[in-house]
């Protein structure tokens, strides 16, 4: 995998995990839904009311109590295979898809109420080829920036 990051912030790319296809901002959108409800997931062994998005809101060790406020997951470090159309572009990227979430935890104002939670989701491109330039007019632009100089 490169070393060279692109940030998929631009919601009308479009991605392609072998035969599923997604635009950017329906799989950021899909990713935020799984995480908020994984975290309303309610967790009926001790007490009736707790969640896992409750649970992580009061993490306690021994007696000391702590405030759990903000929790980032990411998905592995070799990245996920899929391609990248990007708006623009003549042809589908390959590469490594990395997802980070981070879950900020708003407190509830009782004991009992679940924590609402602020999601933001994160995709991290690594490109197969990194030289390649991103779309054909690249080259172009810059050699026009390059004259204006």
């Amino acid at each position: 995998m490169s070393n060279i990051c692109q940030l998929l912030d631009f919601g009308a790319d479009v991605l392609l995990f072998n035969k599923d296809t997604y635009i950017v901002s329906r799989f950021k959108e899909l990713i935020s839904e799984n995480f908020n409800q994984k975290f309303r997931t309610q967790l009926r062994e001790h007490h009736s009311d707790f969640s896992v998005s409750g649970i992580f809101n009061r993490l306690c060790i021994n007696e000391v109590n702590f405030k759990v406020e903000d929790i980032t997951w990411q998905s592995s470090s070799e990245g996920i295979n899929c391609k990248v159309f990007r708006v623009g572009s003549t042809n589908w990227q390959g590469g490594k898809l990395r997802i980070k979430v981070s879950t900020g935890i708003v407190s509830p104002l009782m004991y009992k109420q679940d924590a609402k939670l602020n999601i933001i989701v994160v995709l991290e491109f690594y490109s197969d080829n990194p030289n390649e330039p991103e779309s054909p007019l690249d080259d172009i632009r810059k050699m026009i920036q390059a004259e204006a100089t």
